[in-house]
């Protein structure tokens, strides 16, 4: 459902997010500076954590949406940077077990439709002792915050892309990953979570 929706609206997606840019952006910036080695993210969008990653890394990049998908190869092109971009869902990656180092997502499990099932395939990715990163928008740390803020949110962004403000990520993210750093922006309305894959 929710592919056909930012399809819909990918050749003007960036436009609407400029206002959060300011607030959003430097938080990509320090998210993806975890990454290291041979990294995956997943739902990348239009691309625009792509100029923040450190030389070095090895990026492959998904997303749903091929029209986003589409976007984000043109903002690499601008870059000059070199990234194995594929379209697919975030609950059924096309990668081998233990393949990555680190694998990023930033804004997805908002919109994600089965949370457990990409988290698990997350899992599945990654090295043991590899990275997961994520950056999503939580529920906050506030019932004021949650009621005046995000629910009317989701009014609004559930119909239009399938979003829905008010998920704990941050509690599923512990279900299935060791927690090293968890941050909390804006009363939690955005978290920065860096997690370790302790494999057995």
């Amino acid at each position: 459902m929710y592919r056909w929706k930012y399809d819909r609206v990918a050749g003007f997606y960036d436009l609407l997010e400029r206002p959060l840019n300011g607030f959003f952006n430097p938080l990509r910036k320090r998210a993806v500076s975890f990454a290291r080695g041979r990294t995956l993210e997943i739902g990348v969008g239009t691309g625009k954590t792509l100029p923040y990653y450190p030389s070095g890394v090895e990026l492959y990049a998904v997303d749903g949406s091929e029209k986003m998908l589409e976007m984000a190869k043109k903002r690499a092109k601008e870059l000059g940077i070199n990234v194995n971009f594929r379209v697919a869902e975030a609950e059924s990656l096309p990668f081998p077990d233990n393949y990555f180092d680190t694998v990023v997502s930033s804004f997805v499990f908002c919109t994600v439709p089965n949370p457990e099932r990409a988290m698990a395939e997350i899992k599945r990715l990654l090295k043991p002792g590899g990275v997961a990163i994520f950056l999503e928008h939580t529920k906050s740390d506030s019932k004021l915050v949650d009621y005046l803020f995000l629910l009317p949110m989701k009014l609004i962004l559930k119909p239009l892309l399938d979003d829905d403000p008010l998920r704990e990520t941050h509690g599923l993210v512990g279900e299935y990953f060791e927690v090293e750093k968890e941050e909390g922006h804006y009363g939690g309305v955005v978290r920065l979570i860096v997690a370790r894959n302790r494999k057995s």
